[in-house]
């Protein structure tokens, strides 16, 4: 097995990490200027993160033939087996992401004594609902946790193969 397979899951991982590092710093960026207008009365752009995948990373087949396929021949013995070991074959992809900027995010408050207002007295301000940013702050800080436990995981994995 090359070295490098050995810590793709790690990669794997580690890529999630940074998607959801950048959609933490959307929801925040989108909550500290929910009620943001800009100079000739522009609305602040909500932004998202699109996940975006890359490369294919393909494991199993690598790990099956590295594995000595074992066969117990008479109790308490162990010898190498003459059948081949079939593990499956999983494919996964590496993501990243892209923040994009709404602008259609937008609501008209009827507010007249705003410099903002238009000639009906309505101002374009930015929509954006506090409790769906709240639900997506917490949704992504839990697959940040998950990332963070698989990287143990993986981590382990890899310390206890190297003490055997």
């Amino acid at each position: 097995m090359r070295i490098g397979k050995m810590f793709s899951a790690i990669d794997i991982s580690a890529s999630g990490l940074s998607l959801q590092r950048k959609k933490m710093d959307a929801i925040a960026s989108n909550l500290a200027n929910m009620d943001s207008v800009g100079p000739g009365g522009k609305p602040y752009q909500k932004e998202e993160v699109l996940s975006i995948p890359g490369q294919p990373i393909t494991f199993g087949k690598e790990l099956g033939d590295q594995m000595i396929p074992l066969e117990i021949s008479t109790p308490g013995q162990i010898e190498p087996s003459s059948a081949e070991m079939q593990m499956p074959d999983y494919t996964v992809r590496e993501v990243s992401g892209r923040v994009v900027t709404d602008p259609t995010a937008t609501k008209m408050v009827y507010d007249p004594t705003n410099p903002n207002a238009n000639a009906e007295g309505y101002v374009n301000e930015p929509n954006i609902n506090v409790v769906t940013q709240m639900v997506d702050m917490i949704t992504t800080s839990r697959a940040y946790e998950a990332n963070v436990t698989a990287i143990d995981a993986s981590k382990n994995i890899i310390n206890d193969s190297i003490n055997i």
